[in-house]
């Protein structure tokens, strides 16, 4: 399946590989990449640089107000974070819907991210806070060169990123919501467990004196990557929450979707549930607000 593996024991090592062999592949956990080969949908070289033993790769920091987290943090490891649990508990919600405990242990936030599904858990929490990935490659003069991009501008498309050749995305960094902020992230699947997202979103919303002062709407599975629904914040900021404001929340959620992917043969479901799943995952997030 591989004509070269190679194995970097440090992040430097293995920029130095993925300068020298642009074509090989990344391996994180594999739980994506392992099975596109065995089906011989990724039919690129045979190339793998396996990121597993890289530890510097793996960690989860903060700094004052700002959370690091590695690439090649599993989900797993995300699900056991304290500070992430007390932080943005809607990320280790979200980490915690991925697949089978196997998964989670093997899977990683770069490779979840990286794979660019419109489907994948990890990523609605990251882009409801405003994450942004750190991006490394290094030059034949062993300098190493930095970028950082928000991870909506990251994300192109379904299945593709702005990820060059020679570089490795090292971390995901974002800033830590407020204290009065609530968050929430939900999904819906073919069955209660082990199910791909037909439709996954997260929220997070700050209210003072009975409305809405922020919110931050991520519909997952929905459009082509994953994005804010801005218009549906727009409407529900300074408004107060009652049913008639979520039921219309909902109506503009259906709309934008409608909107950027055209009437399709699963609209007359689909559209419905968008309303109502927004409607719901607004709901459950302000009930987080009782357990604090």
């Amino acid at each position: 399946m591989s004509s070269v593996f190679f194995q970097p024991q440090n992040l430097k090592q293995a920029l130095e590989y993925k300068r020298d062999f642009e074509e090989a592949a990344l391996l994180a956990g594999g739980t994506d990449l392992i099975i596109a080969k065995r089906s011989g949908k990724d039919t690129k070289k045979g190339d793998l640089i396996d990121l597993s033993k890289i530890n510097e790769l793996k960690t989860i920091n903060v700094y004052e107000d700002i959370i690091s987290v590695g690439s090649m943090a599993t989900f797993s490891a995300i699900c056991d974070s304290e500070i992430l649990h007390e932080k943005v508990a809607f990320l280790c919600q979200a980490a915690l819907s991925v697949g089978a405990p196997q998964i989670r242990n093997r899977g990683t936030i770069g490779g979840n991210i990286c794979n660019a599904s419109p489907a994948a858990d990890g990523i609605p929490p990251l882009v409801c806070l405003g994450a942004q990935v750190n991006l490394q490659s290094i030059g034949k003069n062993g300098e190493i060169q930095s970028r950082t991009l928000p991870i909506e501008v990251f994300i192109l498309n379904k299945g593709k990123t702005a990820l060059k050749n020679n570089e490795i995305l090292t971390s995901i960094v974002l800033k830590l919501p407020s204290e009065k902020t609530k968050t929430r992230f939900d999904k819906i699947g073919r069955r209660n467990a082990l199910a791909i997202s037909r439709l996954n979103g997260a929220c997070l919303i700050k209210m003072a004196h009975d409305r809405v002062e922020q919110i931050s709407l991520v519909i997952g599975a929905a459009t082509s990557r994953p994005e804010r629904f801005v218009v549906v914040e727009d409407y529900l900021t300074g408004k107060k929450l009652s049913d008639d404001t979520l039921n219309e929340a909902g109506r503009l959620a259906s709309d934008y979707v409608l909107e950027q992917t055209g009437r399709r043969a699963s609209s007359a479901y689909k559209l419905p549930v968008i309303a109502r799943f927004t409607e719901a995952l607004i709901k459950k997030t302000l009930k987080e607000e009782d357990k604090k």
